[in-house]
């Protein structure tokens, strides 16, 4: 301000021009910008209780997000559960009716009004003729509001044959379906618009939209179209006359940074939105949803940082943290009570000693212990003796196989007797009648353990 001043001393600026200027600075749209909210939730606890360091917390700008695991684990929540716009991820819905009650070879006639429809489109005219494949690929590649209308009339007509509303049928189904999954969800139209005549009460949620794309993910189906990279459809038009239709891919993330599938979703009101299915070695599967990011770049910018953030803290635990070997050379993991003695163990090794298994490492420290065969005949080197069992938070992450690294007898028949003998005693005296199990190593601080993938 002081430089501006400055010049406009020596030049006589005309204030009139500053004026202007500055209005139209200020009416430009301002870039967004990520960020880290108290609010925010990590495995289920608030920020302002967690206080978790900056680095360890997702920067998003998305109004609404939520990244889901496979088994249902909520990583990551940003006011999930309001009920807002999602524009065309309703096209997820659309197909998972869609193929639920059809089948992908039916016949899927394009009518006027889903010729009409417009906004997104696939570049269907009235009158074309298409397989309920190709429908679905022009519903969930270039998000085509016309496949929406033109599949809802179909299924809905196979839903119920003796209705004369088949789209109306069709919408009823989409709600059934989202009561059946749990969904707080309303759905009043197959494609997701929600202005110039298709303002109504429709709504859902970034959880709701999460558990919507867990259960679809689950249709084999369903997986290939969101992941296909066929973007050519035949037609046939009401003249008999086949065409192709090049559609434009919506997600324009399909196969990087470990993405296998996604839909798009945009309007005025909902902002831009997307959920997405990631998979990465060691790392799992999970769900991603951001709702209300203020630009295309935005929103993809938003859903990466998610991935990455969930990645970036899957860690790998080792199965082995000691130096010791076994007997019969191995790395030695833990010691086995043999139960037909009081004071035996057996040495365990695992099958891979270099191995290590992927754990959260938000989700704190990892705990490990043996679960142990009802060892009381002869072992021998590579039989099974238990489980080494691994948990964090309270929850199961891993159990590998411990397998014998020595040969170890049972007792005989006098050494039964004195075994026998010393076992009453220590129960009388409350001394424990076997040997306890034993871990060979330090617990490692998952603070200090790198990425799986890094």
């Amino acid at each position: 301000m002081s430089k501006l001043s400055a010049r406009a001393t020596r030049a006589a600026l005309p204030v009139l021009a500053v004026a202007a200027l500055a209005s139209q600075i200020l009416a430009c749209p301002q870039p967004a910008f990520a960020s880290q909210l108290d609010t925010d939730a990590i495995l289920g606890i608030a920020e302002s209780e967690r206080d978790d360091d900056a680095s360890d917390r997702p920067d998003i700008e998305a109004r609404n997000a939520i990244v889901v695991g496979s088994d249902g684990t909520v990583y990551f929540e940003r006011d999930a559960d309001a009920q807002v716009k999602i524009a065309s991820i309703t096209k997820v819905m659309t197909a998972i009716v869609a193929l639920e009650n059809s089948s992908l070879d039916d016949e899927v006639v394009v009518d006027h009004a889903a010729a009409t429809v417009g906004q997104s489109s696939a570049d269907l005219r009235e009158g074309d003729v298409l397989t309920m494949e190709e429908a679905l690929r022009a519903l969930l590649v270039p998000s085509g509001n016309d496949a929406a209308m033109a599949i809802a009339s179909t299924v809905g007509a196979k839903i119920d044959p003796s209705s004369d509303d088949p789209y109306g049928v069709f919408i009823r189904a989409m709600n059934d379906k989202s009561a059946e999954l749990g969904m707080k969800s309303a759905f009043t139209n197959p494609h997701g618009l929600d202005f110039e005549g298709w303002e109504a009460d429709m709504h859902s949620s970034a959880r709701d939209v999460a558990t919507l794309f867990a259960y679809a993910m689950q249709n084999d189906d369903f997986r290939a179209l969101t992941s296909t990279t066929n973007n050519v459809i035949t037609v046939t038009g009401s003249d008999g006359a086949e065409r192709d239709i090049t559609m434009i891919e919506r997600n324009t993330i399909l196969g990087r940074d470990g993405n296998i599938g996604g839909k798009t979703g945009g309007t005025y009101e909902a902002l831009q939105c997307f959920v997405g299915a990631f998979s990465r070695e060691d790392g799992g599967e999970i769900y991603t949803v951001t709702l209300g990011s203020d630009g295309d770049e935005q929103r993809f910018a938003d859903t990466l940082a998610l991935a990455n953030w969930y990645y970036d803290h899957v860690v790998a635990y080792p199965l082995v943290t000691s130096e010791a070997m076994a007997p019969d050379g191995s790395a030695l993991v833990a010691r086995v009570p043999h139960a037909a003695w009081t004071d035996k163990t057996v040495d365990a090794t695992v099958a891979d000693p270099m191995g290590a298994v992927g754990v959260f490492s938000l989700a704190g420290p990892v705990e490990r212990s043996v679960e142990p065969e009802d060892i009381t005949g002869d072992v021998a080197v590579g039989e099974d003796v238990g489980d080494l069992v691994l948990t964090q938070d309270g929850e199961e992450v891993a159990r590998v196989d411990l397998i014998a690294a020595e040969d170890v007898s049972a007792p005989d028949p006098l050494s039964w007797l004195l075994v026998q003998l010393d076992r009453l005693v220590r129960t009388v005296t409350g001394e424990p009648t076997v040997a306890p199990p034993e871990i060979v190593g330090p617990a490692p601080d998952i603070a200090t353990l790198s990425p799986a993938n890094g």
